[in-house]
């Protein structure tokens, strides 16, 4: 009897990533990666394992992580959406399924992702709101972040926002946004949208703003950090818990087919 042949599924994942390590399967951890990965051989033994597009770290979130997974079954992609969410976890959802060929990668199908890192201003925690912001107990001046920000924005060697375990061919990246302000009941959001990230380079960019913010640093620092490009010279990394990887935008097909050796590296969780 003839086997069915494979075919690839790309979808979005919705995850709490607070109670894991991170995207990337591990040994003996208990990831994303892994849980969903899990899920889909349930359904289908012949499944490969779960490929995303950004290797998110230990307890950041994401609300449109895009991945893929090649399956033998004839479901449809709305069938594969029910089917999988029945085998996850609550912290987990898997949505917008749709056929695309067998060479789909999601880390080379990616034109811009955009990171947002939220934290609120309270002397109190915030039960309903620490699992995802982060607290800050210090007034902080926004329009010297502001200012800040827009050293970051264009292409640069980001060495200085980069984890010092960071493993890349090269630190030169390109943030086309960088805004920051009130999202709704005291939450702020610092959004920065990119092509690519290196690891905990957004976080390390919150930490570094905020610390302008609070007025441990003038707004110019971050300038000079990015042209030092010693880690050292910028702010410390911002909690994860903060962290939500909100968007991930497609690049047209032609870009992905020919740009699909370009080295990805571990992203900015």
């Amino acid at each position: 009897m003839n086997e069915r042949p494979l075919r690839r599924l790309a979808f979005r994942v919705e995850y709490d990533g607070t109670e894991y390590c991170g995207w990337q399967a591990q040994a003996g951890q208990r990831t994303i990666q892994g849980a969903l990965t899990q899920a889909v051989l349930a359904l289908d033994a012949r499944a490969s394992e779960v490929a995303g597009s950004s290797r998110t770290d230990a307890g950041v979130h994401a609300r449109d992580q895009l991945a893929a997974v090649s399956i033998s079954l004839p479901m449809t992609p709305t069938g594969f959406v029910k089917a999988v969410n029945t085998r996850l976890p609550p912290d987990i959802a898997v949505r917008d399924a749709q056929e695309v060929g067998l060479d789909f990668a999601p880390r080379f199908a990616t034109r811009s992702k955009r990171y947002i890192y939220r934290f609120y201003r309270h002397t109190a925690r915030r039960p309903l709101v620490d699992r995802f912001a982060l607290r800050v107990q210090h007034d902080l001046d926004f329009e010297a972040m502001r200012v800040a920000a827009q050293h970051l924005i264009g292409t640069h060697d980001f060495t200085a926002f980069a984890a010092s375990d960071s493993a890349h061919k090269t630190a030169v990246r390109t943030i086309f946004e960088v805004t920051v302000g009130l999202e709704g009941h005291e939450v702020y959001a610092l959004s920065v949208t990119g092509q690519a990230f290196l690891k905990q380079m957004v976080r390390t960019i919150a930490g570094t703003l905020i610390d302008v913010g609070r007025g441990q640093r003038a707004p110019d620092s971050v300038r000079r950090a990015l042209e030092s490009r010693s880690r050292r010279q910028a702010g410390p990394t911002a909690a994860a818990r903060g962290l939500t990887l909100d968007r991930v935008d497609l690049r047209d097909l032609s870009e992905t087919q020919r740009d699909a050796q370009v080295e990805v590296e571990v992203e900015a969780g």
